[in-house]
């Protein structure tokens, strides 16, 4: 979409292929159910205790078969925030400790508090354990921050990481692209270009896993709209 954004023109173009041999490196998967409920990520269904719960059951399983670094990405802080204190209250957050060394989750903000916490999964990676880390579509961890190796044998997304639709910037950009697209432009639409936003955090996301040429590891998916 960069040629269209930028009204400009792209003569070459180089797309090469990833250095990881994917058949042998890498194992991906996409869970659609867990605990017979329907793993959809969608605002009326992060509100139910079930499916909050049916989440934690999957990602504990995945804790106890991964070693090392588990990385899972949620789309907001808000459901970070929501599931966090459910799992908490139910107990399911001691059963990841007992599973990980550390469990960590992504403060807001930068400085001194994600260093910290960083070097907190890092420590628990090196010490044999491991570590379990959540963290945010579009926040630091995701974008930046190496997680080569051990520090990340597996990385879960949770759902769809779509930008809020509540956004003013985004509800701005959606109608800009459809009325230059109306009036003869070749912008994506609003609807493609929303989208478009979601996958490039997803990509982003699931990068953190593999860094080189020798690194492996495991991608899952949490959501049946996969």
């Amino acid at each position: 979409s960069f040629a269209s954004e930028l009204v400009a023109a792209f003569p070459v173009t180089l797309e090469a292929p990833h250095v990881v041999d994917t058949q042998e490196q890498l194992l991906s998967r996409v869970v659609p159910t867990w605990d017979n409920m329907q793993l959809k990520c969608t605002f009326q269904n992060t509100d139910s205790t079930r499916f909050q719960d049916a989440l934690g059951k999957a990602l504990l399983h995945l804790c106890h078969c991964v070693p090392d670094g588990v990385l899972v990405f949620f789309p907001s802080y808000t459901l970070l925030d929501k599931l966090r204190t459910r799992w908490q209250t139910t107990g399911l957050w001691r059963e990841f400790a007992q599973a990980k060394k550390a469990v960590l989750w992504e403060p807001r903000g930068r400085g001194q508090p994600l260093d910290a916490m960083m070097q907190r999964h890092y420590r628990a990676v090196a010490s044999g354990r491991g570590s379990l880390l959540l963290a945010v579509c579009r926040g630091k961890v995701s974008e930046g921050i190496n997680f080569s190796d051990a520090n990340a044998r597996a990385v879960a997304v949770v759902g769809i990481p779509y930008p809020s639709f509540k956004d003013r910037k985004v509800e701005l950009k959606r109608r800009y692209n459809d009325l230059r697209r109306a009036r003869g432009g070749k912008l994506l639409s609003g609807d493609a270009w929303y989208q478009q936003q979601a996958f490039r955090a997803l990509n982003q996301a699931v990068g953190r896993c593999l860094r080189h040429r020798e690194d492996y590891g495991a991608i899952v998916l949490l959501d049946e709209r996969f």
